[in-house]
Parts: structure tokens; sequence; C-alpha cells
């Protein structure tokens, strides 16, 4: 049995859904100053997932609130992130307590090609994790059959990697 529930603010919607096995909330829209952390249900399952596929730009006021959400959700709960937008990895990486001690399961990387595309990449931590402790970012191949070319500094896109725990 699922119980679901969306709380809409000017910019941002958060789609919440709820199981026996875990929470998740969907997130998409603008983390700003119209976001209000309060509202938000703060659910105390098992574990927490958070998708943040359509999350667009974090501001001054909206980081701080989120910062309050996620403390709030992680002092009962076991936290993770999928499929974490561009902006949601920058501000995660500016900000490390915005994953109050979550993990990042999943996450887009930006690429491009010679050939002139332009495209974001979808990474699953589990599947490529030897190369991101390496900073490398994996090999992905365009439309076009080329090799498509990261688009950012490894070094800084994966620093939000650091926690990962060590491998056995």
């Amino acid at each position: 049995m699922e119980n679901r529930k969306v709380i809409k603010f000017a910019n941002l919607k958060i789609d919440i859904v709820e199981s026996a096995q875990a929470a998740h909330y969907y997130i998409a829209g603008d983390v700003d100053e119209n976001f209000r952390q309060k509202e938000i249900p703060r659910l105390k399952s098992p574990e927490l997932h958070l998708h943040l596929k359509d999350v667009g730009n974090f501001n001054s006021v909206g980081i701080r609130e989120w910062i309050q959400l996620i403390s709030d959700l992680s002092q009962h709960s076991k936290l993770s992130f999928h499929e974490c937008s561009v902006s949601a990895i920058d501000q995660i990486n500016m900000v490390p307590h915005s994953l109050g001690g979550g993990t990042v399961e999943s996450f887009y990387a930006p690429y491009y090609c010679d050939c002139g595309r332009e495209t974001v990449k979808l990474i699953n931590v589990k599947d490529h994790e030897k190369d991101l402790r390496q900073n490398l970012a994996p090999h992905f191949l365009c439309e076009c059959g080329k090799d498509l070319e990261f688009d950012a500094l490894e070094e800084t896109y994966f620093q939000f990697l650091t926690s990962l725990p060590k491998a056995i």
C-alpha cells in the first residue's frame, strides 16, 4: 500500500511516495527563497530515497532551507540520493552538508562530442566505482559513434565521492 503526497512551492514540487520499505522524495524545480522546509513531512522510514533528476538551481536562501531539511531527515533514516542533476552535484560539491551524511547512488554528468552534441549521462556509482575512486569519468559513446568527452574537471566534479566507503 502506497501513500502519496505532493507539496508545491512557486518554483519547486516535491512528490512523496511512502511504502512499507522506503519513502521516496521526487524533487523537481528550483530550491530557492520560496522553498519552506518546515512544510515538508519528516517521514521516519528506515530508508529515504531522494530523487534529484529534475532539480534546477539552488540559491543561498534555498540551500539553507535544504540543509535543515536534510539534517532533519537524516536523524531517523538512511538517506540516499538518486539521479542527481548536474546542478545538484555542483551544489553538493560546494556545500557537502547538503548530503547530511547520505550517499549519492547515481548522478548525471556532462559530456560533449566533437560532432557538436552536448549531453548528460546517468552514472550509477556502484557500476563505475573503480574509475570514480580514481577521478576517472566513465566512458560513453555519442550517437554518432565517437567517444564522448567529459565536460568538467574530474577532480572537482567527483569531489562529492570522497565519502564513499573504502573498498574491502
